[in-house]
C-alpha cells in the first residue's frame, strides 16, 4: 500500500529539516490528505476505468489487430519448420465454424472475417484449425491497463506515449505468446501422442493463465517507466480506500452495537 506524503524542510534536501546552527536534524514528515480518503475521487476513477475498459474491449471487432497478429504467427510457425496455411481462404469451408462465433454484439467474440491458422497434422490426425478471436488479440488486458492509464494522476503526454508503448510490446508480446502455445500443441501432438483436444488445453488454456499473470506485471512495468505513469499507485489507491472504507463500516457497527 502507498501513501502521499510531503516534506518540508529549512534549506537543502527536502526530506531533512535543518536546526538553526545548520546541523541536519531527524527528518520531518508532514501527512497531507490521503487520496484513498476522498469518496468521489476513488468512486469516479473506479467507474471511469470500468466503462473505458468496456468500450475499448467491446465496441472495435478488433479484426484489423487479428489479421496482422496471424500473419506474423504464420511467419514464425515457418522458421519454427512447422507447416501451416493462413485461413480463411476462397474456400467457403475455411470461414470460421458458427459454433465458435459465440455471443452478440456487442460480446461478439468472432466473425466470418476472423482469421485463423491450420496446422496439417500426419494422419489419422486430421488438421489442426486454430481462430485468433478477439480474446487472442489481448486487449481484455489491454483495455484494463490502458484505461487505468487514462485516470492515473500524470501528464497526458505521458499518458499517450505509456499507451503508445504498451500497445506496441502487447502486439509483439501477444503474437510471441500465441506461436509458443500452438508450437506446444504441435509438439505434444506429434512427440507426445496427446489427444489434439487435452494438447490444446495444457499448451493454451493452462499455460496462458501463467504467461497472462507475468504478461500483466511486464506491462505494468512498461508503463511506469516508459510514461512514466504511475498505474501501480493507482491501483493501490483503490485498494487502500476499500481496506479504509471496510475498517471505517466495522468501526461503525461495532460503535452501534456496542
Amino acid at each position: 500500500m502507498t501513501s502521499k506524503t510531503h516534506t518540508s524542510a529549512a534549506v537543502g534536501y527536502p526530506h531533512e529539516a535543518k536546526s538553526p546552527d545548520g546541523a541536519i536534524t531527524k527528518p520531518h514528515r508532514e501527512t497531507t490528505t490521503k487520496r484513498f480518503h476522498n469518496d468521489k475521487l476513488m468512486i469516479m476513477t473506479l467507474l471511469i476505468a470500468s466503462v473505458i475498459t468496456f468500450l475499448i474491449y467491446t465496441l472495435p471487432d478488433w479484426v484489423f489487430i487479428e489479421i496482422p497478429t496471424r500473419d506474423i504467427i504464420h511467419v514464425l510457425l515457418n522458421i519454427l519448420r512447422i507447416e501451416n496455411y493462413l485461413i480463411p481462404t476462397t474456400d467457403p469451408s475455411t470461414i470460421i465454424p458458427e459454433s465458435l462465433r459465440g455471443g452478440s454484439f456487442p460480446f461478439l467474440e468472432a466473425t466470418v472475417q476472423t482469421p485463423g491458422i491450420r496446422i496439417p497434422y500426419a494422419d489419422p490426425l486430421p488438421d489442426g484449425d486454430y481462430w485468433i478471436v478477439k480474446a487472442c488479440t489481448g486487449m481484455q488486458a489491454g483495455g484494463l491497463l490502458i484505461a487505468i492509464i487514462m485516470v492515473t494522476e500524470a501528464p497526458w503526454i505521458a499518458k499517450i506515449r505509456a499507451s503508445l508503448a504498451f500497445f506496441i510490446a502487447l502486439f509483439i508480446g501477444n503474437a510471441l505468446r500465441i506461436t509458443f502455445h500452438l508450437w506446444c500443441v504441435y509438439i505434444l501432438i506429434t512427440q507426445f501422442h496427446m489427444d489434439p483436444q487435452e494438447a490444446f488445453y495444457w499448451a493454451h488454456d493452462v499455460s496462458s493463465k501463467i504467461i497472462g499473470f507475468f504478461g500483466t506485471i511486464f506491462f505494468a512495468f512498461v508503463i511506469e517507466k516508459i510514461g512514466p505513469v504511475p498505474i501501480i499507485d493507482q491501483f493501490a489507491d483503490w485498494l487502500d480506500w476499500m481496506w479504509w472504507r471496510l475498517i471505517t463500516i466495522k468501526a461503525k457497527i461495532v460503535g452501534i452495537w456496542s
